[in-house]
C-alpha cells in the first residue's frame, strides 16, 4: 500500500510539472526559428502552435521564470549561467535554465521525501534529493561543454590548415575565417561564424578573438589566437606560423591517444573500484534490507557511511590524478 501511495504521488508531481518541462524542452532550435521568415505558407500554423505553447508556458513556467528574472540578487549567477549556456550552445535563457533546476529539485526532493516517509530521516533525504535535482542540469551542461570543446579540438587542425592555405592563396585573415565558417561544419563553423558576426557588428578584432578563446576555453585554440594577435602587432608570415602550430597540435593529439591507450587499464580499475561499494550496498539491500538499513538508522552507521564516502572520493581523486597526464 505504501509503495502505491509513493508511486501515485510521484505520478501526480510529474503530471503537474509536465506542461512546464514541455514548454522548456520543446524550444525550437536555430534552424526552425529561421523557417518562419522563409516558409510563408506555414506562418499561420506556426502562430497557432506558438500561441498554444505560450499558454502552456505562462500556465506553469511564467510564475517561476518571472520571479527568477526579477530577482536582482541572482544577476551575477544569471550572467555566469548565460555564459555557460553559450559555451554549451544550449538555446535556453538563464531564467529558464534556473527554472528547470528548481523544478527538478522540487520533484526529486518530494519524491525522496515520499519514498523515505516512514523513516525519521525523511527530511534529510528530501534535502539530499533536492540538491541532486539542482545539480543534474549543471552536470548536463558541463558534459555538453566538454563534448563541444573536444569536437572543436578535433576540428582545429583542419581549420588551421584551411586558413593557412587560404592565406597562401592571397586571401586576408578574415576572408580565410569566412571560408572556414562556410566550408566546415559543427562547432568550429558555428564559432567562426560568431567571430565574423562580432567583427561585422563593430567589435575590434582583438576583442572578438579574445571572446572566442573565452567561450571555447581550449589551450590549442588559445595558441592559435595568440599567434594571430602577435602577427597583427609585429608582422611576419602567419601561414608558416599556423603550419607549425598545426603540426604541433597533430603531434599532441597523437601523444594523447597513446597515453589514453596506455592508461586504459588504470582508468578501468578506478571505475570498477568507484562503483564497487555502492553496487555492493545495493545488492545487500536487495538481499537483506533489515541488515543493511542499520547503516542508515544508527548514528554510528552514519559515521561509517560518511567516512566511506570520503575515502571513496579521495581514491577517485588520486586515481584521476595518476591517469590524467598533461601533454
Amino acid at each position: 500500500m505504501l509503495y502505491l501511495i509513493i508511486f501515485f504521488s510521484f505520478l501526480t508531481i510529474i503530471m503537474f510539472f509536465y506542461p512546464i518541462l514541455k514548454a522548456l524542452l520543446g524550444k525550437q532550435n536555430a534552424i526552425s526559428r529561421l523557417k518562419k521568415y522563409t516558409a510563408f505558407d506555414e506562418i499561420k500554423e506556426d502562430k497557432k502552435k506558438n500561441r498554444h505553447r505560450e499558454k502552456e508556458y505562462k500556465a506553469g513556467l511564467g510564475i517561476i521564470a518571472k520571479g527568477v528574472k526579477d530577482a536582482k540578487f541572482l544577476n551575477n549567477y544569471k550572467r555566469k549561467t548565460q555564459f555557460e549556456l553559450q559555451r554549451a550552445h544550449v538555446l535556453l535563457k538563464p531564467e529558464e535554465y534556473i527554472t528547470i533546476s528548481i523544478i527538478l529539485a522540487g520533484v526529486i526532493g518530494l519524491f525522496s521525501f515520499a519514498l523515505f516517509s516512514i523513516s525519521s530521516y525523511a527530511l534529510f533525504f528530501a534535502i539530499l534529493g533536492a540538491i541532486i535535482g539542482w545539480i543534474i542540469p549543471s552536470i548536463f551542461l558541463k558534459i555538453k561543454i566538454k563534448k563541444r570543446v573536444k569536437q572543436i579540438n578535433d576540428q582545429l587542425s583542419d581549420a588551421i590548415v584551411l586558413i593557412s592555405n587560404s592565406l597562401k592563396a592571397g586571401y586576408s585573415f578574415f576572408q580565410s575565417v569566412d571560408i572556414v565558417a562556410k566550408e566546415m561544419t559543427g562547432p568550429m563553423s558555428e564559432e567562426f561564424t560568431l567571430l565574423q558576426k562580432e567583427v561585422n557588428f563593430g567589435t575590434t578584432t582583438e576583442k572578438a578573438l579574445e571572446n572566442l578563446v573565452n567561450r571555447v576555453s581550449s589551450d590549442d585554440l588559445e595558441l592559435v589566437v595568440t599567434a594571430v594577435l602577435i602577427q597583427r602587432q609585429i608582422g611576419g608570415n602567419l601561414a608558416e606560423v599556423l603550419d607549425n602550430i598545426s603540426s604541433t597540435i597533430r603531434e599532441r593529439i597523437r601523444i594523447k591517444g597513446e597515453i589514453k591507450t596506455v592508461t586504459a587499464q588504470g582508468r578501468m580499475s578506478g571505475l570498477i573500484i568507484a562503483l564497487l561499494p555502492p553496487g555492493l550496498t545495493l545488492i545487500l539491500f536487495l538481499i537483506n534490507k533489515e541488515h543493511i538499513s542499520r547503516l542508515f538508522i544508527d548514528p554510528l552507521g552514519w559515521g561509517i557511511v560518511g567516512f566511506s564516502i570520503f575515502m571513496e572520493l579521495m581514491g577517485i581523486y588520486f586515481i584521476k590524478k595518476i591517469v590524467n597526464i598533461e601533454v
